[in-house]
């Protein structure tokens, strides 16, 4: 299994990378909560509308803890918490949600692992151990 890949050029008027080449990745499915189920079915014991009922109540759950200030941290995958991004006030007293909020969002860390060798320390996402990356489609370059 691989994640795939576009190669794209910069063409935006102004940009300092104008002209330099990035990777996208392009996603190839949709799995649903439907999906996820009859995966978990194949590998457990629970059949799959147990597991429906578990995902559905998960979400219900988390959006609950995530509307109380809670992080929820769910072991092997990462945590979800809530953040906020807001506009300035003069004071203390100017700033209210309805003057200065500007979106809140849930903001999702995954869970990292750390990598020690002799040269270095790092860090890598864990639910990506084993990533490997495949070119969709060679890039093609047309004359303008």
């Amino acid at each position: 299994m691989t994640v795939k890949y576009k190669l794209y050029q910069d063409k935006k008027k102004g940009s300092t990378y104008v002209g330099k080449w990035y990777a996208r990745t392009v996603v190839s499915n949709v799995v649903g909560i439907n999906e996820l189920a009859e995966f978990i079915q194949e590998n457990c014991s629970m059949k799959k509308s147990d597991v429906i009922a578990v995902l559905t109540e998960l979400s219900t759950v988390i959006r609950r803890e995530l509307l109380n200030g809670s992080r929820v941290v769910i072991n092997g995958l990462g945590s979800f918490k809530v953040t906020i991004s807001t506009k300035p006030a003069d004071s203390p007293a100017d700033w209210t949600p309805k003057k200065c909020l500007r979106r809140a969002k849930v903001n999702f860390r995954p869970e990292t692992e750390e990598n020690k060798t002799t040269e270095a320390y790092t860090r890598t996402i864990k639910i990506l151990n084993g990533l490997k990356l495949e070119q969709l489609e060679e890039y093609k370059v047309t004359s303008e």
